[in-house]
């Protein structure tokens, strides 16, 4: 049976884990918002952030009675329940007083969460990225990982409702993408998350994500995949653009047949639709051509022939 004091000390650590959950929900966290939410006076709340800070949790007085979290030094708050967020707190607030190495224990297992901005020697930069809704991020991975289905108004010309098992996030070309099943045809289908808008989950399960679905979108060269579909393509490479398909994979599934002679490249590569092989060629014209299939060709051809009679009407 648990003490009173025992008891005390499990209401407060829950409370700290509540406050830092409040994080994901609002930027900016006041005082006077979680003495309502909690119960606790602002005096209580004052003396909880204190002890977040103690426990090295990046929580700052951003004016009186207004904290923030910087989340650019703590990540995938998501991913822990109020129960393990306590834990957490607890676990470094007693280590605190223990010494190393039990410090030293403890702050490696807060590597997981902590993510310190001078422990990055490589800095990558994606260049025109569609700014990332972290929320709608996260209420999707809830539901994927719940194996639930969600309903979310989508926007291409005018908004309309979808209803659909989500597999995936996917990111192609700077820009998140929901891979789902709609409901409607049961077909895969790609939405960008910057059309989505009021996403709900629902309490209806899916069964489970088709097994194939990771490696297609591992092959994938673009957003425009179609499952169970797939055609070979090959093309030849100049001699003066060879060296860039030699050096990487510029497509996923490329396959070097040939090395001619004069330095250019025959490649084959497997693609899931036409739209797909378009998007990756397309960057590299005019020094790729296609050899197979001729029906690929000529739709290239005619495209850009209403291309270039589009562009000298100028």
């Amino acid at each position: 049976m648990a003490t009173v004091a025992q008891t005390t000390m499990e209401k407060r650590f829950s409370r700290l884990a509540r406050i830092l959950m409040t994080f994901q929900e609002s930027d900016t966290v006041s005082t006077t918002l979680l003495s309502e939410r909690l119960g606790m006076t602002p005096r209580t709340i004052q003396r909880d952030f204190r002890a977040l800070r103690q426990a090295g949790f990046p929580v700052k007085e951003r004016k009186k009675g207004y904290y923030t979290l910087d989340k650019d030094l703590v990540r995938n708050l998501e991913e822990y329940t109020d129960v393990e967020l306590a834990l957490i707190v607890a676990l470094k607030e007693l280590v605190s007083q223990l010494g190393s190495p039990f410090e030293k224990a403890a702050n490696d297992i807060l590597g997981r969460i902590y993510d310190y901005s001078t422990c990055r020697p490589v800095f990558v930069k994606l260049d025109g990225s569609v700014r990332l809704n972290s929320r709608l991020l996260d209420r999707i991975i809830k539901a994927i990982k719940a194996t639930r289905q969600v309903t979310f108004q989508y926007t291409v010309h005018s908004p309309y409702t979808v209803t659909a098992d989500p597999y995936r996030v996917a990111y192609f070309d700077g820009i998140w993408y929901l891979v789902a099943s709609d409901l409607k045809d049961s077909k895969v289908k790609k939405y960008a998350l910057d059309k989505i808008d009021d996403l709900r989950q629902l309490r209806t399960s899916f069964k489970r994500i088709p097994p194939d679905l990771d490696a297609i979108l591992e092959k994938s060269m673009s957003i425009w995949f179609e499952g169970g579909q797939e055609m070979e393509v090959t093309v030849e490479v100049d001699a003066d653009w060879a060296h860039y398909f030699q050096r990487r994979s510029i497509i996923p599934t490329q396959e070097v047949l040939d090395t001619r002679k004069d330095g250019s490249l025959v490649l084959r590569f497997v693609a899931c639709s036409m739209e797909e092989v378009k998007v990756c060629l397309k960057p590299w014209i005019p020094h790729v051509r296609i050899l197979e299939p001729g029906e690929l060709r000529k739709e290239f051809l005619e495209e850009f022939k209403g291309w270039i009679g589009w562009q000298e009407s100028v």
